[in-house]
């Protein structure tokens, strides 16, 4: 045999043997279950925000709701007897994991539907597959939500986000969004140092599209310089007048403690006046606390069902409170946020609820339901929360088909046996969750999430990933280490 030979056949092995491997990795395939007809009848139909009306039937055909009516006598027996029809739940501030995280984007998918999130909004794509991912759940190729996406962050120099697209000059913003646009994508995102001309540039191309522009307030380009924006985090709002944080920051946490009653007072003025939402992923702030001291913080439940890897890649390479000082400031920042937060909605200002998945312990479809219990102590009511995470949610991503209970909107519908009103933690005990026109019973989701936790949890995706993790973690903080003056 020539040399050429054995080394042709020996990579062919070892190719064969990484393509099982991967294979091997992958999490069990889940069929949808294909969109169905339906009369659901005898339920209490609730729009939060906008009342409720008993005995109802909801009629869906095609995947959306064909009409809604009182109950007749010939209507087929209840699908689920004496139950509140509560609007799809709508994550609007999600990340998707990489493809390289081998099975994780099926499973964050599949956890969303376990706590009846049937919308989300990636706000910042990982990587080109997120495309892909959200035609295939958009298309019922894949279990999971309907999926809304921005494409790419759109940064300054230098960029603060470690995918995004640098543009510095209106030219190069013009043509990002003529590219994302191309893509099919529902939104443009900014981050922080986007500068002024280049903003404007970016807002008008995307308005010719009719995209919504949001994300973090540019520093260059403040508050004052923003209208029709969805604001992230409350970033900016500290910096009418303050320094500015310095690059690779987007708020400061000593900044937003600073700001007495009549600044957070005009702030909002500001806010209500050119039309900014805003979107303060309260969840998000807090659950970063985990990775800061899990003794003192521990994980949530939900955390059992992601990979072990997780938890030494959120504690090494995202930011989070590290310092006793930031820990201890930290719920004292909340509580701020909290204020604004409930201050805000009583000024007419659209709140959104959103979660920031994939930063650090922040579980898919768990935090939104925390999202939703931390909006509620904001505004001082459960049906304003859950507003935030159903109407007004839609109202910014998709008005009219998503977040409400009416004809002509997406079958999205959650069939609780009690009022969630009532009670917030009743949103967990989902019995059956219409998506897109598809139904899904509770023990067939949670048999499904029983089986993802017994592969991501396995010996061998353990300790394949859980090894490759290890390495790449040393690596970078070698490599970090070596930088250092």
């Amino acid at each position: 045999m020539r040399w050429w030979q054995w080394a042709l056949g020996t990579f062919v092995i070892i190719a064969a043997g990484l393509a099982a491997l991967v294979f091997a990795l992958l999490p069990p395939d889940i069929a949808p279950p294909p969109r169905s007809d339906m009369v659901i009848s005898g339920v209490t139909v609730v729009n939060p925000g906008a009342g409720r009306l008993a005995n109802r039937t909801i009629i869906v055909h095609d995947g959306r709701i064909a009409a809604i009516r009182e109950r007749r006598a010939d209507d087929p027996a209840p699908l689920c007897p004496g139950c509140f029809a509560l609007p799809g739940l709508i994550d609007a501030h999600v990340h998707t994991p990489p493809r390289i995280a081998l099975g994780n984007q099926r499973l964050f998918a599949l956890l969303y539907l376990e706590y009846g999130v049937t919308s989300v909004r990636d706000m910042g794509q990982s990587e080109p597959s997120v495309a892909d991912l959200a035609a295939d759940l958009n298309a019922g190729r894949i279990v999971g939500p309907h999926m809304y996406r921005c494409g790419p962050v759109l940064d300054g120099d230098p960029p603060g986000w470690p995918a995004a697209r640098r543009v510095v000059t209106p030219a190069e913003g013009r043509a990002a969004v003529d590219d994302i646009a191309a893509t099919g994508a529902d939104c443009i995102k900014v981050y922080n140092e986007v500068n002024l001309p280049t903003y404007r540039a970016i807002a008008a191309e995307a308005a010719h599209f009719g995209l919504p522009v949001l994300g973090h307030v540019p520093h260059p380009v403040g508050l004052l310089n923003l209208s029709n924006f969805e604001a992230q985090h409350l970033t900016g709002f500290p910096y009418l007048t303050r320094p500015l944080p310095p690059p690779g920051d987007d708020l400061r946490a000593e900044d937003l403690l600073a700001m007495s009653n009549s600044e957070i007072a005009h702030v909002l003025d500001i806010t209500a006046e050119r039309n900014i939402s805003l979107l303060p992923t309260l969840a998000n702030s807090e659950l970063r606390l985990i990775a800061s001291d899990p003794r003192r913080f521990p994980p949530t439940p939900g955390a059992r069902d992601l990979p072990a890897f997780w938890g030494p890649v959120w504690g090494a390479l995202v930011d989070h409170p590290r310092t006793q000082q930031q820990i201890t400031r930290q719920p004292l920042m909340l509580a701020r946020i909290y204020a604004i937060t409930g201050r805000a909605r009583l000024r007419g200002i659209d709140v959104l609820a959103g979660t920031d998945t994939i930063m650090p312990w922040v579980v898919p479809g768990e935090s939104l339901h925390i999202e939703i219990a931390r909006l509620s102590q904001a505004f001082d009511s459960n049906e304003a929360a859950l507003a935030a995470a159903t109407a007004v949610n839609g109202r910014h991503i998709a008005d009219g088909q998503i977040g409400i209970l009416a004809p002509g909107a997406r079958a999205d519908i959650l069939l609780l046996p009690s009022d969630p009103m009532r009670d917030l933690a009743r949103l967990r005990d989902w019995k059956i969750l219409i998506a897109d026109g598809r139904r899904y019973d509770r023990a067939t989701v949670d048999a499904w999430v029983a089986e993802y936790r017994a592969h991501f949890h396995g010996w061998l995706y353990s300790g394949v990933m859980n090894t490759i993790v290890g390495v790449v973690l040393r690596q970078f903080q070698s490599t970090a280490a070596a930088k250092q003056p």
